[in-house]
């Protein structure tokens, strides 16, 4: 006897509560996208190489289950190059983490999670950038010999070491000052406050016991210490525009005797604007030159000296800001990237970064 359509209604309508029931006890609601509250939170992508794993956590109110969920990725030129995405993705309210890792061709790229649901893609939070085969400063270091000159050293930075641990991996091409008060006397160079990540070198500016850390790393050309007579010396760096401290790139003497002149570029604390000096062989107090430019530290810059016998010449950029050809220094000199603290009452409340992206150094060819 086949039942009446009133009681298979019934039954019907009992089988769907049951179904509901169940689903609100285990805390499972099939809502869809359009009629819920989507977000994104800790998006970020890390980058090594051309591989690149990016991580979001989804969170729904109420949950969904989502036909797809992933993060999306568009070139500069606005081709998709999604990360593989989830599907049959459930989005509870209390969040579900994601993470994917996809091969990237050199560029930068935008990326922002998306779910796909009721036949549509939703955006859902923040967008970020990232960048693959690049600088972090967004200049490449020079690599090879310039017309005139050979190249000598470089750096790119591109092993990690911890704070504490340096010269590390660097150890033959790189050292600092370290253990003693700095020129002005307001601070102390201690080679812990350096460490290197994400291809950049970073010397972490802070007071400890009440005296301001500095260091000043020093390039080994040839694993030794010691300098030349002329040069190019190039340097791509920015620093938190902290006031208290300041940086002194210099070419500094090797016989450690000041009358035979110094060379600074940049010179200036780090509040301020990029300054080069030429201090007068045979009368160093006194500058035979000296510049301004509109460059603030908190921006990266390119900074070169190209010493000359004929002629000094200091750009920024690769544009010429000041030069000179009086008063050369003719003697060998050797390059220190040293930080200092010139106000310690100031620089014991602040504290902050100077990051190094890569540094070369030429000599006549």
């Amino acid at each position: 006897m086949r039942p009446s359509p009133l009681r298979a209604a019934r039954t019907r309508t009992r089988l769907v509560a049951l179904a509901l029931l169940s689903l609100l006890l285990v805390g499972v609601v099939p809502t869809s996208a359009s009629a819920a509250t989507l977000s994104a939170t800790g998006l970020s992508a890390t980058v090594s190489g051309t591989s690149v794993t990016a991580r979001v956590t989804f969170a729904s109110n109420p949950t969904i289950q989502a036909d797809r969920a992933k993060i999306c990725v568009r070139s500069s030129s606005g081709a998709n190059r999604d990360f593989a995405g989830s599907t049959d993705f459930t989005i509870p309210t209390t969040g579900s983490y994601w993470q994917s890792t996809a091969t990237f061709a050199a560029g930068t790229y935008r990326y922002y999670a998306c779910v796909y649901d009721d036949g549509r893609w939703s955006d859902v939070g923040v967008t970020r950038t990232f960048t693959v085969g690049a600088e972090p400063s967004g200049a490449s270091l020079p690599v090879g010999d310039l017309t005139g000159w050979r190249q000598t050293f470089r750096e790119d930075f591109d092993q990690p070491v911890s704070r504490g641990s340096f010269p590390g991996p660097y150890a033959g091409r790189w050292t600092s000052y370290s253990g003693f008060t700095n020129h002005s006397g307001a601070g102390t160079y201690d080679r812990k406050i350096i460490s290197a990540q994400d291809g950049v070198l970073d010397l972490y500016l802070h007071p400890e016991n009440g005296r301001p850390l500095t260091a000043a790393p020093v390039p080994l050309v040839d694993g030794a210490w010691g300098g030349q007579v002329y040069g190019r010396f190039s340097v791509r760096m920015k620093a938190d525009p902290l006031r208290g401290y300041g940086a002194t790139f210099l070419l500094w003497p090797d016989s450690d005797i000041w009358s035979e002149g110094e060379i600074d570029f940049p010179e200036s604390t780090f509040s301020g604007v990029a300054k080069g000096y030429n201090h007068c062989p045979g009368n160093p107090a006194d500058n035979c030159l000296w510049f301004n430019t509109d460059a603030h530290y908190d921006a990266w810059h390119t900074y070169t000296i190209d010493w000359r016998p004929e002629k000094l010449t200091f750009l920024l950029d690769g544009v010429v800001v000041g030069s000179t050809t009086k008063h050369i220094p003719s003697t060998p000199m050797h390059w220190v990237m040293q930080v200092e603290s010139p106000n310690v009452d100031v620089a014991k409340q602040t504290s902050g970064h100077v990051l190094v992206d890569w540094a070369t150094v030429y000599s006549r060819a």
